[in-house]
């Protein structure tokens, strides 16, 4: 096996050379000086995903490790495995600069929502490689997992309080068990080790694609390896000036405000919903004490017991908020909740949360514990619908968990002269348009898109993808023309289950 694997390697090497060979002898190709070489001698054939969806995809890719060193400083000690997933270029002799994709939370993996990413932005594989890295504390990169047993809609019996307490003891044993400094799982310490998987590939410069918590590191690594990048789009934006936990309840009250004013401008929403503030106070008050229930379960079909506690219910909200198209069924769900039936908002928070989560709350715990939670005392949310999450599920782990150091300035904004295109979604909960304008102030040679129907997540549809598509080609934010982004409109609202507008009555054009 190992012989064949070693002779395919070759082959395709061998091809790579005779094409590139045959291009400069014809002087037919328009690259001829640039022979795309990568060391991606040790990748071999990725495993089969674990989710289905994504086999295609990782099938036509190549994985491997890079061992770094845990304590980058002192570069002895410990070291770990960096988990790396190469997705190929269509173009078979590609540009020598490939899209590094940096993943959200902090404490997603990126080569878990990396290939859904290159599966809905393709044509970023036109004629550039796609290089994921699990980032120190995720997905195979020496993972601090810490998985709790059960979260508040799988066990729907629990007081939020309730899980708490069993999570932190979960978190402390898991922390006991750790083979790992915590420490030292940083946002610019894992730039660092990115710089450092540039290196072992053999690319001089790389383009960066952040999303959410990735558009920070991706900022980290610009102030930190500037000559190594060619350009960077950030998505969701969360610069250095932005403390990550302080505005978490102002923001989503900010986007839930959004729907409210969006259905009441809406003919149909309006005349479906005509008091929907209303309803939504008024099925809080009634979750004060908190009501028994009964609720099909969405997947399994079994008949379950629950407890609907307030906050419980202004989480699920918030966290559909940052689906454009789940969000359009809030209005309804918030009005069958309001006269006791919980089934729809319930299903709502299911359909969003999924099954289980790839998040490392122990990397998450490193990176906000050692950085952003230095910065705030309090969680800010008593004067809104919503509690602060972030920060009142994270004040009780920092307490305990190791924090590590960050550079004197960390938290000043990023000052480049790189090519930057930002794209925010007008309705996004938790990293609004406001931050991206703030980050913009010092990068000079920037563009950003807000498009105005979209929450978390703005470069996925309408036009959006071809912008991105023509900027990573160009290099050149200045020249795109952005114009078509702001034609993508917020989805009609749902005012009953089978559609989003009443029977004989015209789609809403709000």
């Amino acid at each position: 096996m190992q012989r064949a694997h070693t002779n395919e390697k070759l082959m395709t090497a061998l091809l790579r050379l005779a094409f590139a060979l045959f291009c400069i002898t014809l002087a037919g190709c328009e690259r001829e000086a640039e022979v795309y070489a990568p060391n991606y001698d040790f990748l071999s054939p990725c495993e089969r995903p674990s989710r289905v969806a994504t086999t295609a995809i990782v099938a036509e890719s190549l994985c491997g490790t890079i061992e770094v060193h845990e304590d980058r400083e002192r570069a002895d000690g410990r070291s770990i495995d960096l988990n790396i997933m190469v997705i190929p270029s269509y173009d078979r002799l590609p540009e020598p600069d490939p899209i590094f994709f940096l993943a959200g939370g902090p404490g997603q993996a990126a080569t878990e929502m990396g290939p859904f990413v290159a599966m809905r932005l393709a044509k970023l594989r036109q004629d550039r490689d796609i290089v994921l890295v699990d980032q120190r504390g995720t997905g195979k990169s020496n993972a601090l997992d810490c998985v709790p047993e059960s979260d508040a809609l799988e066990d729907m019996t629990m007081s939020i309080e309730e899980l708490l307490t069993e999570q932190l003891e979960l978190i402390r044993e898991c922390l006991d068990g750790l083979d790992a400094d915590p420490a030292l799982y940083t946002t610019p310490i894992a730039m660092d080790d990115l710089n450092e998987v540039r290196e072992r590939l053999g690319f001089d410069a790389i383009n960066l694609f952040g999303i959410s918590y990735g558009t920070r590191a991706a900022l980290v690594y610009m102030r930190r390896h500037a000559a190594s990048v060619r350009t960077a789009l950030l998505d969701g934006v969360a610069p250095l000036t932005m403390v990550i936990p302080r505005n978490v309840a102002i923001d989503a009250n900010a986007a839930f405000e959004s729907v409210l004013r969006d259905c009441a401008a809406s003919s149909t929403c309006a005349r479906a919903f005509p008091d929907l503030e209303a309803e939504f106070e008024g099925l809080l008050a009634a979750l004060d004490p908190p009501p028994a229930f009964r609720f099909t379960h969405p997947r399994t079909g079994e008949r379950e017991n629950g407890v609907l506690h307030r906050v419980m219910v202004t989480r699920i909200i918030r966290g559909v908020l940052y689906d454009r198209s789940l969000s359009s069924l809030i209005p309804l769900a918030v009005h069958r909740a309001a006269a006791g039936d919980y089934q729809p908002l319930i299903t709502l928070g299911l359909a969003f949360y999924g099954e289980e989560s790839s998040m490392s709350v122990g990397m998450t715990a490193s990176v906000l514990c050692s950085e952003d939670m230095n910065l705030v005392t309090s969680a800010g949310d008593a004067d809104t619908w919503f509690d602060n999450e972030i920060y009142r599920q994270l004040q009780p782990i920092c307490e305990f968990w190791p924090k590590g150091t960050v550079p004197e300035g960390y938290f000043a904004p990023v000052t480049s002269n790189i090519p930057v295109l930002l794209t925010s979604g007008k309705l996004d909960p938790i990293t609004p348009p406001a931050y991206a304008i703030e980050a913009m102030a010092t990068l000079p040679n920037s563009e950003h898109i807000i498009v105005p129907g979209v929450g978390h997540g703005a470069v996925f549809d309408g036009c959006v993808p071809d912008i991105v598509a023509e900027f990573f080609e160009t290099a050149d934010p200045g020249s795109l023309d952005i114009a078509c982004a702001s034609d993508l409109k917020r989805p009609p609202f749902f005012t009953r289950f089978t559609g989003a507008f009443n029977d004989g009555a015209a789609p809403d054009e709000s």
